[in-house]
Order: C-alpha cells, then structure tokens, then sequence
C-alpha cells in the first residue's frame, strides 16, 4: 500500500513552530513578564540552576528541598546552566522545548486517533490541542511540568495502542512488558500523582485477555466511591476530615477484601456468559460475602485494639453502596458488549490455577520496574531530603487541617469533594464542568456570589443530562466505542484520571492547580473526537456532506492556527521594552532597599529568587525549602528556624504571617523598613520578639 504523505502534520508543526519560535527571541522583557509568569515555575528554574552550578538540589543555596517532580528538573538542569552567562537565555530556550514537548505531544494523539476515528475528527482534536488559547496558557506557557508530562501520557497512550493491536496475534515478550514499564515510571516521574495511571495500566496489561482488564479498575473506582460516599452520607464532609485514617484503612481493606470476593464469586466472568439475572445475585452475593468478611475484619481488628472502632451503620451503607456500583458496572459492561456465542466459562478456581504463572511473570516485571523504582527513588529522597515525598504536597495536605488558612480551605461541598466546581481551584474536569456551568448559567439566569451554593442544584441535573446525551451517542455506535475503549485506554484514563482527583480529596488538599489534571483531560479530548465522529460518519453518506466536513476542518485549521500565530504576535511584541528595563521590578526595589548578600525571606517568591542580584530569597510557605522548615512551622518554630539560617529581611504582607498556618510564630519579630510596594511590606526580622 502507497504511504500517506504527512501534510497535515508537517503543516501543523511548521505552522505552530513558527509561532513558537517568533515568541522565543522576542524582546528579553516578554519572556518572565508576559509568558512564564508562573511564580511556581521559577521553583524549578532556580533550583535547576543551583544544581547547575554544584550548589545541590536547593532554592535559595541555604535549604534542601524535594519540592518538585523530578523528571521536569532534570530537562531544566541542563537549560539553567546557561542562567550564569544569561537569565533569559534558558527562558528561551525552554519555550522551544516546551513547543517540541507540545507539538508532539499532538502528533502522538493524532497519530492515536487516527487509527480509531475518522480523520477529520482526528485531524480537529489535534488542531485544538495545537492552538487552543487556553491549552497553551494553562499548561505549556506556564513552564511547569504539565508538558512532559503530557507527552509522557501521550507517549504512553500510543505505546498501548500499539500493544494492543499487536497481543491477540503474537503473546507479547517480557521486554516488550518491560518497554511499557520503563515508559510508566517514567510518567510517574513525570507528574508523581500519575502513579494511579501507571497502576491501572499494568492491570490494563497484565489481564489483557480476561474481562479483569476492564472489571478491576472500575471495581477499584466503585470501592473508593462506596466507602467515600458512606463516610460522608454519615458524617458530612467537615466530618469526614476529622476521620480520614479510618477511611482510608476501609479503602485499603476493601480493595483486598472485596475485589478478591468479587473474582471467587464469579463477578470476572466473561460478559458473553452474562444474562440479568446472573448479574443480579452475582452482585448480590459478592457484596453479602465481602461485606460480612469487612466487618467482622473490624469487629476483630477493634477487639484486638488493632483498629479503631468502626461505625456498623457505615459498613452497612457502604455495603449497600458498594453493590449497588458493582450492579451498574456490569449492566454497563454488559449493554455494550456485543452479542457472541458464550465462551467456555472456567470456574474461578481453576482459570487461576490455569493463569497465575503468567500473570505473575508479566505483573513482576512491569511492576518491579515501576515499583522498584518508584521505591529507589522515595528512599533517596528519605536519605537524602528526610521524608519519602516531596514536601510541597505535605505542606498543602497539613494546611487543609485548618478549618481555613490564607491559602484556602479542603473541599467543603460534594461537587468539590468531586474535583467538579468550576467555581473554585476544586475542579478536574475542565472544560467539561465549565461547559456545564456556563450552559446552566444560560438556561437558569444564574447568579452567582461568594458563599452561595444555590446554583449546584441547576448545574448537577445539567451535567447528569450531558453525560446522558454523551452516553447515548457512544452506545449508537457502541462496535466503535468498544473499539476505541481498548484502543486508546480510556478505562486507564478514566479510572487513573479519577483515582488521581479524589486522592486529592480525600487527604484533604489545599489550592489544587490546573496543571494537575491531565489524564482527565485528555480522556475529554478523546471523548469529543469520538462525537466529533459519530456527526462525520452520519454526514459521509452525502458526497456534499463530506465536501462540508472536510472544508470545516481545514477552516477549523485555519481560524485556530491564524488565532494563534495572532495571539503571539500581540503578547510576545519586538522592540518596544528597552533592553535597560529590569526584567522584576520587584527584584530592582529588594536590591535598592537591601545590601548585598542579604538573605529575604518570602511566601512564594520564584521568580524574585531567580532574576535578583547578590541577594538571596527564602521560600516561608515551606512549598520550595525542606522537610527541617516544614518540621519547624508544623511545631511552631519556624520563625526561629529560618532566623538561624541567616534570614533577616521579610517582604510579605503581615496579614499573612499573622493568620493560619503560621499562627503568629512572627508576632512581634519584624519592624516595617518600607510599605510603598502595593500589598507587601519590607520588614527587618527581629532575632526575638520585641517587648
């Protein structure tokens, strides 16, 4: 067969390169001011930098830290050496890895797509991917690590797509499991909460002949949702914080207690010997046994004083909750599966007996791959930093104990608890929730304001009405749905996108950033080119109606890549800064107000640290210092902690230092030297509270 000429990815990339490239060597101003703006950002730069330079893994020189994802400071490491000859030339030079990391990033899901949905559908979700707006501002100008990771997962995706195309033909080798496993650590190193996909896609792997592929990870899901919902439908969401142990020791307990149930009682059965009312006691009876062996774990371990008592009413609702989850699962299954002679049905004891030599080969080398290195890698850091994860997520997990800090609060509502509010940092699944939010707001005449939750009970039926409509159109064409849930690994995404969200509820998290949610959006893009498709297949049985989609795809390509090209040429301008101009001039008052060599301490602070002279900056909100601070401000001695490294200039606001988390441990330990900085003080640090 003649090979296709790549026009649409030669073009998309010259065309988006272009751009990128013209931002690139702009005036040096635009580069800290106008594109990598994210003061998270220069945590990396700067520590990056540090290394570089044979300083260690520090941001200010003085303090240890762990606070970042690995794999992103490590491309960084290399770029920032350049920082001593000159500070914006590795903010340059980064656009351009980060324009690589992106428009490939595209071309792995187009190259994905393609093969599962027709190629107008697939050529528009690489077009948006390529040229959105708020794609690019929201995860790619933001020079975080968002762009490694998401071509990680793309590079992932496209790896499984290939897997999977290939394993019913040829059984797969050891080294290519091993391939797939080197790829999956290398996602979690790329973003450390990507662990739960990771997770899931080696059972994805593993059990690639069984209906457990796809029946584990939502039986994972449906634990977790179950025990959540139990807790809180008992206790509230308030409640349920001040019992988070107990509810993870139920999370845990049930995913060994129960899915093992679920497989001797037969609920991993293949579909094609399914009929209702098998479903029915097989959920039925499943849920009874794993529910009686979860409670009487408790009532033992409790009487052993192992555990802690446990509440009988929310083993009951959990268990009720937990069957209900199992039963919609395997109708789901079962509604779009298609209709095949039975397959010879094994009983449970005996396909294990028949299986568990190659599930336990397969399973120890992608996850000894994983795992061990996962483990190498948190044992280092405990020797080398004092705790197994970085401190950053520690730092904003502690500060959610507060009923409420000057950083935020936990969640507080169930739509929160769910990562779907639009209205705050709580919110996962954008743009999905937002398109729900904003349709609602339409439909109802919705006003919103501070405190108000009225507008939840407009904008959940909303979204309950889109998932409808969504599921409808996928079980139209349910033969191509199927197809591309094998295809694409949208369960993995869907389960891990999931697992990864609400891990950040459950501990209880303050302030969660868009640049977290990356399964979850690129399992939406997957899920808009698949309707995207069904309206192409309905239009191409008309000569005129293919005419139309392709003269819209290519005005689609058109109109977004113009946006763009138009975007930069605005943002990103040549020869209007002087080059005199101060890249900070924040960084310019510090210096004029400060002595050489003066060590400041800041909340935040990145980009300050990076662009001053001869000065050093402190991080105090502990997310890019060490676990030792994090120790210190946790027991209330943090003031006196970073006064004995040198710190003696502060440079906040002293609302801040007074309120939660800090908790007064600088009352009475500065004297304001200047307040003409909009909204932030320069003050000397006292060695000891003022009389």
């Amino acid at each position: 067969m003649k090979k296709r000429f790549p026009w649409f990815e030669i073009i998309l990339t010259v065309v988006f390169l272009g751009a990128q490239m013209y931002a690139a060597f702009s005036d040096s101003y635009n580069l800290p001011n106008n594109w990598y703006t994210r003061d998270d950002a220069y945590y990396y730069f700067k520590v990056a930098q540090n290394i570089s330079e044979g300083h260690g893994s520090t941001f200010d020189g003085i303090h240890p830290t762990n606070g970042y994802h690995p794999l992103w400071l490590l491309i960084c490491i290399p770029i920032f050496a350049l920082a001593r000859f000159d500070l914006i030339l590795p903010l340059r030079i980064l656009l351009v890895v980060t324009s690589l990391l992106q428009v490939g990033t595209s071309l792995l899901l187009y190259k994905l797509l393609k093969g599962i949905v027709s190629h107008p559908a697939a050529m528009l979700a690489a077009i948006y991917w390529t040229f959105d707006i708020n794609t690019v501002g929201l995860l790619y100008r933001t020079g975080m690590e968002s762009g490694i990771a998401l071509f990680m997962i793309a590079l992932f995706l496209y790896l499984l797509y290939a897997f999977e195309k290939k394993w019913r033909d040829a059984k797969p080798s050891l080294r290519q499991i091993a391939m797939l496993g080197i790829v999956g650590i290398l996602v979690i190193f790329a973003r450390l909460d990507l662990v739960f996909l990771s997770f899931i896609v080696g059972i994805w792997i593993v059990f690639r002949a069984s209906p457990i592929r796809y029946l584990l990870p939502l039986d994972i899901l449906a634990v977790l949702a179950s025990a959540l919902t139990a807790f809180i439908l008992r206790l509230g969401i308030p409640g349920y914080y001040n019992s988070v142990n107990a509810a993870l020791v139920m999370i845990i307990a049930g995913l060994i207690i129960k899915t093992a149930t679920f497989y001797f009682t037969g609920l991993y059965r293949h579909p094609s010997n399914w009929h209702a009312l098998a479903i029915l006691k097989g959920a039925f009876f499943g849920t009874v046994i794993s529910s009686l062996l979860m409670t009487l774990f408790f009532v033992a371990g409790s009487r052993l004083k192992i555990l802690p008592p446990f509440s009988l009413v929310i083993l009951l609702m959990d268990a009720l909750l937990t069957f209900v989850f199992v039963l919609v699962i395997r109708l789901a299954v079962y509604s779009f599966h298609s209709a095949r002679s039975p397959v010879r049905d094994i009983p449970p004891l005996d396909y294990l007996k028949l299986n568990w030599a190659g599930w336990l080969k397969e399973g120890s080398v992608y996850y000894g791959i994983v795992g061990g290195t996962l483990a190498v890698y948190m044992l280092w850091n405990k020797l080398v930093f004092g705790t197994f994860s970085p401190v950053s997520g520690q730092i904003k997990r502690w500060w959610a104990t507060y009923a409420t800090t000057i950083y935020g609060s936990p969640p507080r509502t169930p739509l929160s608890f769910l990562m779907m509010d639009p209205s705050t940092s709580f919110n996962a699944w954008n743009p999905f929730a937002s398109f729900a939010m904003g349709l609602s707001d339409q439909l109802w005449q919705i006003n919103h304001f501070a405190g108000s939750t009225a507008w939840e009970h407009d904008y959940v039926p909303i979204i309950l009405g889109i998932l409808a409509i969504v599921g409808g159109i996928l079980f139209l064409q349910k033969r191509k749905t199927v197809r591309a849930v094998a295809m694409a690994g949208i369960i993995p995404l869907f389960v891990g996108g999931w697992l990864q969200a609400l891990s950040y509820s459950i501990t209880g998290y303050i302030f969660p950033q868009e640049w977290y949610w990356l399964p979850e959006l690129i399992l939406l893009l997957i899920t808009a080119a698949l309707l995207i498709d069904a309206g192409v297949v309905l239009l191409s049985k008309w000569m005129a109606a293919r005419v139309f989609v392709w003269t819209l795809t290519i005005a689609a390509g058109v109109y977004f890549g113009y946006g763009f090209w138009s975007a930069n040429y605005t943002l990103m301008p040549y020869g209007v800064t002087p080059a005199t101009k101060p890249y900070m001039d924040v960084a310019s008052y510090l210096e004029r107000l400060t002595q050489p060599g003066a060590v400041i301490g800041m909340t935040g602070g990145g980009n300050v640290g990076y662009f001053i002279h001869d000065r050093t900056i402190v991080n105090m909100d502990g997310l890019i210092n060490s676990f030792d601070y994090f120790q210190a401000v946790r027991n209330g001695s943090g003031a006196d902690y970073l006064y004995a490294g040198g710190m003696r200039y502060i440079f906040v606001n002293p609302d801040i230092i007074e309120a939660n988390p800090y908790r007064g441990q600088y009352t009475n330990r500065y004297k304001i030297i200047d307040d003409s900085w909009g909204g932030k003080d320069l003050m000397e640090f006292l060695p000891s509270p003022a009389p």
